[in-house]
């Protein structure tokens, strides 16, 4: 079986930063379409991409969470499937108050953040669903591959619960990205929770996207 630890000192920082472009390629595609449905601007900050054990990842989410824990994350999730170069679980993650703005902004500035039970859920749906998918099409173009995903599920929760489901997965490749609209700036994360063979997968394809 292949050791995790060697996986990290395998990638160097020209195969890092060829991965973090791949990301910001693929994430500026989905800021666009999702400036359009907040009516708004959206910047997005060049990805910090990193390859994270879940201890790891755990704490990266913590500092999110703030120090005393109040505000939990709120995930958008979907499967995808690359046939025989990787497989992901794809997650969007912003801390809980920020994803309640995001949803103001959609359904308009009048709507009380208490007023939004499930129609808040179908929202954080809609605009994850939109984002997630705009970056795997996108970089399913970048590899000229199919991808197949499955349809978004949203969960909000403390960090240390939002990877129950993947017990068995220790390897979680990371995208930090920073949103910013006019009226707040949202820090989140893209992660996508893969298997050794993915991520090896996964980096293959960006090595032949750059020619490395």
């Amino acid at each position: 079986m292949t050791d995790d630890k060697q996986l990290f000192a395998d990638f160097t920082e020209l195969q890092l930063d060829a991965l973090a472009e791949t990301f910001n390629l693929s994430l500026g595609e989905a800021a666009a379409v999702f400036s359009e449905m907040v009516a708004e601007p959206i910047e997005l900050t060049v990805p910090t991409v990193k390859i994270l054990r879940r201890e790891e990842l755990l704490k990266e989410l913590g500092k999110v969470q703030g120090a005393d824990k109040v505000d939990r994350l709120c995930a958008i999730n979907q499967h995808f499937d690359a046939g025989d170069a990787f497989h992901t679980d794809t997650m969007l993650v912003f801390p809980e108050q920020g994803s309640l703005e995001i949803v103001r902004k959609m359904l308009g500035d009048g709507t009380s953040i208490d007023q939004i039970t499930e129609l808040e859920q179908d929202a954080l749906a809609e605009i994850g669903n939109i984002i997630i998918n705009s970056c795997m099409s996108s970089l399913a173009n970048l590899f000229q591959t199919t991808i197949e995903g499955t349809l978004p599920v949203v969960k909000t929760t403390e960090a240390a619960s939002l990877f129950d489901p993947y017990i068995n997965s220790d390897v979680i490749l990371i995208a930090q990205i920073g949103m910013t609209m006019s009226t707040q700036n949202i820090s989140g994360y893209m992660l996508f929770i893969m298997d050794v063979a993915s991520v090896r997968g996964f980096m293959a394809q960006v090595q032949r996207l750059f020619g490395i």
